[in-house]
């Protein structure tokens, strides 16, 4: 075993090969959690601070499927501490630079509130059955772009490269499916934004417990989504059909016109293409979704790190868009702050490819394999856009979900908010399924041309 030495917090590291001995397995259920944190707390935390044992976090299946925020279970919790730009500098080693930079840019409005730590990440027992199964299974795919040996579970419960940690990532549970309404908000410098509202329908083959590994055909999901507001963009719609390995197989997108009512067929998008006015690249949605090919992934270790979680009030239904939405960044009094240990991931560009981005850093949460925290750099490599996911735990399902992010862009002082859904009459719709002729050509002017409200 090697060891990692990151800002005092001393890891170990598995050798470098995807399935791991009986005996390291055992670990897990044991002195790691079943699907791969470490089981104990961190008392000694910098500052003061503690991360306790983790405790099986927030579950409470009610046979509910929607992702109704429920009441706060912490909202008695008082902040510990309150990071700004006066005193960022003594909390530098457990902020990321891109928490850094904001607190640097926006010194009179950017601010950290730090709460108690709560472990609250937790997944249904078939997921943790799955995982436990996948440690002694699993195995990367020459050049790692993909995996075999499982379409169920997070494939690498104790990752020995950074290859395997993005996986889990990437391979996490999402239930069989969702429905309903997302929200998104590119801003201007100024402050000013308009509200894009979409539909979407999406199928998850990967993750479900119906689907066997003999017959998973490398897709991860089907997608339908419509954009319903504002006027200018209402009825453009695309269908996806999303492959796990895209170096085995393309991404098949294909895309509705209202105007001409026609349905085409369009070329790939990914890698640096550009989304939400240009704020963001397709492969920055969800934090990163692929493919792999560009990057050599490196594993650093762990560290303990503030991020976005638990923010209850951020997510609730009592909270407008406005009251999100402020000039330079979201409304820092609607986040929660907490540490917690992150593996810390660093992919650097390739010789001989191209990318917007010479250096990417994430940091994924050790419960639930989510990346919270994502640091981009520029041809050049200087540091140029940062990226929060806000960590919220669904026990009714239960599920831990990043879907809410904010996508800063340090240079132009912009960003981008995604998957809003606070001001939604219903919840999203989670174990949602449907059949394949659901998520064809044919249906796809079907669905372009329904009313969804």
């Amino acid at each position: 075993m090697r060891r990692f030495i990151v800002a005092a917090l001393v890891v170990m590291a598995l050798p470098a090969h995807s399935k791991v001995s009986p005996e390291q397995a055992a670990r897990l259920g044991q002195d790691l959690t079943p699907i791969g944190a470490q089981q104990a707390g961190m008392p000694d935390a910098p500052h003061g601070l503690n991360i306790p044992a983790y405790d099986g976090g927030l579950s409470d299946p009610q046979g509910a499927n929607t992702a109704y925020v429920p009441d706060d279970p912490y909202a008695a919790d008082e902040p510990l501490l309150v990071i700004d730009s006066s005193n960022a500098a003594q909390y530098a080693d457990i902020l990321s630079v891109g928490q850094q930079a904001l607190l640097k840019n926006y010194p009179a409005t950017f601010r950290m509130r730090v709460y108690p730590t709560r472990r609250s990440a937790a997944v249904p027992d078939h997921v943790a059955k799955a995982t436990r199964a996948n440690a002694t299974a699993v195995e990367l795919k020459p050049g790692g772009n993909g995996f075999t040996g499982t379409a169920h579970g997070f494939p690498f419960p104790l990752p020995a490269s950074g290859q395997e940690l993005i996986w889990n990532h990437m391979a996490r549970y999402r239930t069989s499916g969702f429905r309903g309404f997302t929200n998104s908000a590119a801003t201007t410098s100024s402050g000013a934004y308009v509200i894009e509202r979409a539909y979407l329908e999406a199928v998850i083959q990967y993750g479900n417990p119906d689907q066997s590994a003999a017959a998973w055909d490398n897709e991860l999901a089907m997608i339908l989504r419509k954009v319903v507001a504002p006027a200018n963009k209402a009825g453009d719609t695309v269908l996806l059909h999303v492959p796990m390995d895209r170096a085995a197989d393309d991404i098949q997108i294909w895309s509705y016109n209202p105007g001409t009512r026609k349905v085409r067929r369009i070329a790939e998008v990914g890698y640096d293409n550009p989304a939400q006015d240009g704020l963001i690249t397709h492969d920055q949605v969800d934090m990163f979704n692929g493919p792999l090919d560009r990057y050599n992934f490196k594993l650093i270790g762990k560290k303990a790190v503030l991020v976005p979680y638990n923010s209850y009030a951020l997510h609730s239904t009592e909270v407008k868009y406005a009251d999100i939405l402020h000039k330079g960044h979201i409304n820092p009094d609607l986040v929660r702050y907490e540490l917690h240990r992150m593996w810390v991931l660093e992919a650097t560009l390739k010789d001989a490819v191209s990318h917007v981005y010479s250096k990417r850093v994430m940091y994924l949460d050790e419960d639930s394999w989510l990346i919270l925290l994502a640091d981009m750099y520029d041809q050049r490599g200087e540091f140029w856009r940062t990226s929060m996911a806000f960590a919220l735990q669904y026990p009714q399902i239960p599920l831990p979900d990043n879907s809410l992010q904010a996508h800063f862009d340090l240079q132009s002082r912009r960003y981008v908010m995604l998957n809003m859904q606070n001001e939604e009459r219903s919840p999203m719709t989670y174990d949602y399924s449907a059949p394949a002729s659901h998520f064809t050509t044919s249906a796809l002017k079907r669905f372009a041309t329904q009313q969804h409200r």
